[in-house]
């Protein structure tokens, strides 16, 4: 199983420079074989993004075509993944250097507890170099 980021999702929603690797990783997540993760985080950042860039309709359609991939699972923030995701940011903040976000801490602890998840994809360097699961930046 593998955790595809908000930045996959964007890429690909707005045809970004590595759009056609994150198409791949889209169609691989939603496979039987590999399967897919993503946090609920996902959904309101992505949602929140397309419609400032496109517009609300747009970002509609992008969250139902999201939840609409039949093995791409979306896990909900509990208190015992918000409390790690803490840990996380807390861990692995350097100011100027690593920012890493409340949401990006949220998926990266989804990403671990997880038992089935082996990888998190993303194109934010701020992913890269963590130790509690492998992790690959676009």
């Amino acid at each position: 199983m593998i955790f595809l980021d908000s930045w996959v999702w964007l890429e690909f929603v707005f045809s970004g420079e590595k759009d056609d690797e994150a198409e791949s990783l889209i169609e691989r997540a939603n496979t039987p074989e590999e399967r897919g993760l993503i946090a609920s985080t996902i959904i309101a950042e992505v949602s929140y993004r397309v419609c400032v860039v496109k517009d609300r309709e747009t970002a509609k359609e992008t969250v139902r075509a999201i939840r609409n991939f039949e093995y791409i699972e979306s896990m909900p923030l509990i208190d015992g993944i918000a409390e790690y995701a803490a840990e996380l940011r807390y861990k692995y903040y350097e100011p100027g250097q690593r920012e890493l976000s409340y949401a990006d801490a949220i998926h990266l602890a989804t990403a671990v507890v997880h038992d089935d998840c082996e990888v998190l994809y993303s194109g934010d360097p701020d992913f890269a170099e963590i130790d509690e699961i492998e992790t690959f930046v676009l």
